[in-house]
């Protein structure tokens, strides 16, 4: 398609912006109710040189933007809830984690934010397919849990059995994960992989894997709410 003088001028400071490493562009869309569509805060949460930084705007006609400059290859966060007031915010329906693209990248909620459909960011899709390859072992661990919840102590033999089995299926996804980390280390959620190793607890566990991942990873990631918490998990299992 060519492009009029007059569109071209428009556009140019957009093209202009894409082209600059670690710019980011962020237009989003809600559904809040007639009446309700225009005058709530939207928390933008991401990091920048290293250091994590929040940003907040006034949704207008359900719609919002954000534009600057971030760490693109970490996780950034967008959220209805003033960052810190809830204690679990990755399982808080009103809160998206995804990854940004250097440029635009569009969201659009028709319900909870954190079903969010992201568009435009390469990262994100292969992260999606990561979440989505792992989460198949969290269905029969949480099977597990459930039935190791319903035996009573005096179950030694039926408790031993579920412990066995649960171990086993944990120790089938650390070893997956290993296999994603040994391909795929420079992935920007390779510390999310590292973080589900290290939580897993199965057996099969290595430290020492681990911290070699770990050490592997660009300084910003290391220095992302993952790799924080990866950090303090290594240094408090050195301490057993």
């Amino acid at each position: 398609m060519k492009l009029t003088p007059l569109l071209a001028l428009f556009f140019l400071p957009l093209i202009i912006f894409a082209q600059q490493e670690n710019a980011y562009h962020v237009n989003g869309e809600v559904n809040f109710p007639k009446g309700d569509e225009t005058g709530r805060n939207i928390y933008f949460v991401y990091q920048q040189n290293g250091k994590q930084k929040i940003d907040s705007t006034l949704i207008n006609n359900n719609k919002f933007s954000f534009s600057g400059m971030a760490d693109i290859t970490v996780k950034a966060s967008l959220q209805f809830t003033r960052p810190y007031a809830t204690p679990e915010p990755a399982l808080d329906p009103n809160t998206l984690s995804f990854y940004l693209n250097n440029g635009l990248t569009t969201v659009k909620a028709t319900g909870f934010l954190s079903r969010a459909q992201v568009v435009g960011s390469p990262v994100e899709d292969g992260y999606i397919a990561f979440l989505q390859r792992f989460s198949k072992w969290d269905r029969p661990l949480t099977s597990f849990g459930r039935r190791k919840r319903s035996l009573g102590k005096n179950d030694t033999l039926k408790l031993r059995a579920v412990n066995k089995s649960v171990d086993s299926v944990q120790n089938i996804k650390m070893n997956e994960l290993l296999v994603f980390l040994n391909e795929d280390i420079t992935k920007p959620y390779a510390v999310e992989a590292i973080l589900m190793y290290l939580r897993a607890k199965g057996s099969s566990l290595d430290m020492g894997k681990a911290e070699t991942y770990f050490k592997q990873l660009p300084e910003n990631e290391k220095q992302s709410a993952d790799g924080q918490e990866v950090a303090k998990i290594i240094a408090d299992l050195k301490k057993r």
